[in-house]
């Protein structure tokens, strides 16, 4: 067992224990020790909770589309359990027309409700590894508002009418209610299309079928228009019996992960241009261009690395997709895509629209999972606010003003921001709990990033990262290295360490609270 310091409500100098045997449950309690985020929910939301569980029905004033005999389905990894969203699509003379339904979160959150201020604290749904710290209770995260299967549920549904090729025709918003016929995961969707014996319903076949023809339309327009797009692998750690993590596995995408991301990035598209043309303050999503002097020391390093010093004035664009597309397949492809993903800005949320630089669109909000990001919200309240004002309903209480959003926005951002934080605080945990059963053994890497007294190194073959400090080379201190920042290189009087470098590595120590591996060159 290891003792913490406990951080609220308890005695001064007071502990509590976890059990060190589970390093999923002790990375997860170590970072929300070290942070101000709260599992518990203050009285006033139990309250709340209380009240919405003896409701049986919202308000019945409003009429719904009724979408109930639509086969409509959720597809998320297997893991999750709060559904945001479902999806239809079905053929029409002109092409198809696409069914996004978005839980109706604000029909449950009230603005400026308890819930809701405690939905704005926190901003975000967290997730770890073992657990989820909900930005709404689970009675709506994973009950009320959740898209189970075969339970009605309340929507804000996004229907597009849209050409062959993915061009919009026309869409429009309502207030609906569906049901979803089945529960689908990225992990099974692939065999059971290669596997006719275990297909599906043949209406839930026929709609994912037209939803494939949609995503590669989509995928084409995307790729016309120029988006930025990086071939990176997500990773989960693989663990034994005893809890103990081998290595860090890399997670395939599949064409199911491009669908659901294609028809989520339509359905945003058409939630922002209707708020825009609607004139109603909102929270857009924006992403900024790079900067110049990251972009031109990008080229010198991508020209150290054998590229092309190809970057037209200020094209940025042009210039990272060249550079995308030269790496393919050859052993530099995931250190470029690493370094260029660093030289880009953070998305941000802002009350006025700007240009998406990675999406390529010039307008851009988020709107299809109110259940875990607080922005989603507020967009949902002012679609619903015109709704209910066009159907003489009282949409009054669901906008915002300019001021409000702004604020929101900003708060949100930095929600995020820390949201990241401690998730990559709980990730650097069990990195380190994976290298600790390979203290003493060699490994071959790459350098994936230098500094003026070492270099990090991905270890190949458990997906982790290691520090190689200057005093463990041969010579030690005694030989002096310089960083040069612009080719990103580690330069001394016979050795140079290059970002992309091959090189063997040995695990040295492991300190797991300062999440630290320390490696030592072969």
């Amino acid at each position: 067992m290891h003792k913490m310091a406990k951080k609220k409500n308890v005695k001064k100098n007071s502990f509590i224990s976890y059990e060190f045997s589970n390093p999923f449950e002790f990375s997860t309690e170590l970072a929300l020790e070290r942070s101000d985020i709260s599992e518990t929910w203050p009285k006033s939301i139990i309250r709340e909770i209380n009240k919405i569980k003896k409701e049986e029905t919202s308000d019945s004033s409003v009429s719904r589309v009724d979408f109930t005999n639509k086969s409509f389905v959720t597809i998320d990894g297997k893991s999750a359990k709060d559904f945001d969203d479902a999806l239809y699509a079905e053929e029409t003379p002109s092409g198809f027309k696409l069914f996004v339904s978005i839980a109706d979160v604000s029909e449950y959150v009230k603005k400026n409700s308890s819930l809701d201020i405690e939905a704005l604290n926190r901003g975000t749904s967290i997730y770890f590894r073992n657990k989820v710290i909900p930005m709404l209770p689970e009675i709506l995260s994973n009950g009320r508002c959740s898209l189970n299967p075969n339970e009605k549920k309340y929507t804000i549904s996004c229907v597009i009418d849209l050409t062959r090729d993915a061009e919009i025709i026309d869409y429009y918003f309502c207030e609906s209610v569906i049901t979803s016929k089945a529960r689908l995961t990225y992990e099974s969707l692939g065999p059971l299309f290669l596997k006719p014996k275990n297909k599906l319903d043949k209406k839930i076949d026929t709609s994912l079928n037209n939803l494939e023809k949609i995503y590669k339309a989509l995928k084409e327009k995307r790729q016309q228009r120029k988006s930025i797009e990086f071939n990176l692998s997500e990773t989960k750690p693989i663990s034994n019996k005893s809890n103990q993590i081998l290595k860090f596995s890399k997670l395939n995408r599949n064409e199911y992960h491009g669908i659901v991301e294609e028809c989520m990035i339509l359905a945003n598209i058409c939630a922002a241009n209707f708020l825009l043309k609607k004139k109603i303050p909102t929270i857009f999503r924006f992403h900024e261009k790079p900067d110049l002097s990251k972009i031109t020391n990008l080229k010198e390093f991508l020209a150290s690395r054998g590229f092309k010093k190809n970057m037209k004035s200020n094209n940025f664009r042009s210039s990272i997709l060249t550079w995308l597309e030269e790496s393919k397949k050859t052993r530099f492809e995931e250190i470029i895509n690493i370094q260029i993903l660093r030289s880009m800005k953070l998305a941000k949320y802002d009350s006025t629209n700007s240009d998406h630089f990675a999406l390529a669109l010039d307008k851009y909000c988020h709107f299809t999972s109110p259940i875990r990001r607080y922005a989603d919200l507020v967009v949902h309240r002012g679609i619903k606010g015109y709704l209910r004002e066009q159907s003489k309903n009282g949409g009054a209480s669901f906008f915002y003003n300019k001021n409000e959003v702004a604020e929101i926005s900003e708060l949100i951002s930095d929600k995020e921001r820390k949201a990241e934080k401690i998730t990559k605080e709980a990730e650097k945990f069990l990195k380190c709990k994976c290298a600790e059963n390979y203290i003493g053994e060699d490994f071959e890497g790459t350098i994936v990033s230098v500094f003026n007294f070492g270099f990090f190194v991905k270890i190949h073959k458990l997906n982790i990262d290691g520090f190689c400090h200057v005093n463990s080379f041969k010579g030690g201190r005694r030989i002096r290295y310089k960083l040069d920042e612009t080719i990103q290189a580690l330069k001394g009087r016979k050795e140079n360490y290059y970002v992309g470098d091959s090189i063997k590595v040995k695990i040295t120590s492991v300190d797991i609270f300062r999440k630290r591996i320390d490696l030592k060159k072969c």
